[in-house]
């Protein structure tokens, strides 16, 4: 038979036990809910660029865009010698991994300006050059895959 100090002995290390029990669940509920928030944010982008061409030669001035089957579109302006970078947002290059329908549109039209953030709409507003004819816009007829790293993705504008 136990005596009263025995007694009141095992239910103070029955307690202490319950609470470092305790404790421990509460670091790793608190450690597990603040590991959860270290994930990347948003959608996956990938480096995009390649070369606009018609009839095996380059097309310079095309504004590009891609359109993702599901995330915000990316854009690109081709140079002199047709070769173009995407970007997703300002100062971010890039596009959503994944399947994209592509639009080109050439002959003086600039490329809408370009979203500051994630969260933001680009300018649907163009500017028309002088001097330039009026412009052609061509869906091309292959969705592209944008893949995780760098990509480089020619895009052939098919002759009318």
């Amino acid at each position: 038979m136990m005596n009263w100090n025995q007694k009141a002995m095992l239910e103070n290390q029955s307690r202490r036990q319950r609470n470092r029990l305790l404790g421990s669940s509460f670091l790793l509920f608190g450690l597990l809910s603040v590991l959860s928030g270290c994930g990347p944010s948003g959608p996956e982008i990938a480096e995009v660029s390649g070369v606009v061409t018609m009839g095996g030669n380059p097309v310079p001035d095309a504004s590009i865009t891609f359109y993702p089957v599901s995330g915000r579109q990316s854009f690109g302006k081709s140079d002199q010698d047709g070769r173009y970078t995407l970007e997703y947002a300002q100062d971010q290059p890039g596009a959503v991994t994944g399947q994209h329908r592509v639009k080109i549109m050439t002959g003086g039209m600039g490329a809408p300006s370009m979203p500051t953030g994630p969260g933001e709409s680009p300018s649907k507003s163009r500017t028309r050059s002088k001097g330039m004819t009026p412009p052609k816009e061509v869906t091309l007829p292959e969705m592209v895959t944008v893949e995780s790293g760098p990509n480089e993705i020619d895009l052939i504008i098919p002759s009318s």
